[in-house]
């Protein structure tokens, strides 16, 4: 590659919506700058694997290359701010007939992304900012995985939570009858006293009965002996 050609590649993401929004700038800048030779890659046609190379985290994300040096661009994506930043790195001017409508161009574009719905966060990362439709149909087997893993944690924890459910349920109860017998201290002591004459006055009349029984013969020969008198 000529050391002075230089290359421009765009990735971007047909779900984010600042994508959508620099796709046309960058379409615009390759009329405005026609000897930098211009590259757009929608995040579905690339490999993993060659947007984890270039250190793309996030959409969209554009660079500015030579047989040299790469360089990534952050900041605003207007054709204004985009034009500017080719200027500082290649050194090459946009073309004369379009050098002073710049500014006009960069207030179009301002005025039509007051159109677009504000989003709270510029970073679109590759899954969480997706719809989760799209998470599901794209990303299946991480979904899947995902799913897996919390079925086995519950499957693991669920028998230790139930067992401190019972022995939270136990322990509740237990205090619950101490708190009763706190509260209610002279029913349960009538009570124990009553249970105790029942006793008391069922051992009192066994004795008499065995008393009697006993008497009863003694009383009998006594009154044997005085008739035979």
């Amino acid at each position: 590659m000529n050391r002075n050609r230089y290359i421009a590649v765009l990735f971007y993401a047909s779900w984010c919506p600042f994508s959508k929004r620099c796709k046309p700038n960058f379409s615009t800048l390759s009329s405005l700058f026609p000897t930098i030779i211009h590259f757009a890659f929608e995040e579905s046609n690339v490999k993993p694997s060659t947007l984890s190379r270039y250190g793309v985290h996030g959409f969209p994300t554009l660079f500015l290359f030579n047989s040299t040096m790469r360089v990534r661009y952050r900041g605003s994506r207007t054709v204004k701010s985009l034009s500017t930043f080719y200027s500082d790195v290649s050194g090459i001017r946009s073309l004369a007939s379009y050098s002073f409508n710049l500014e006009i161009i960069g207030d179009l574009q301002n005025l039509e992304n007051k159109t677009v719905d504000n989003v709270e966060h510029e970073f679109c990362p590759f899954s969480w900012a997706k719809s989760p439709e799209n998470l599901f149909r794209e990303e299946t087997y991480l979904a899947l995985a995902i799913a897996f893993l919390l079925m086995r944690i519950l499957y693991f924890l669920l028998p230790k939570l139930l067992a401190c459910a019972k022995k939270a349920w136990s322990r509740h109860v237990h205090n619950a009858t101490l708190m009763s017998l706190l509260d209610n201290p002279h029913a349960y002591i009538d009570r124990s006293n009553l249970q105790g004459g029942a006793m008391n006055a069922k051992a009192w009349a066994s004795k008499s009965l065995a008393s009697v029984s006993i008497g009863e013969p003694s009383t009998s020969r006594t009154l044997s002996g005085n008739d035979r008198r």
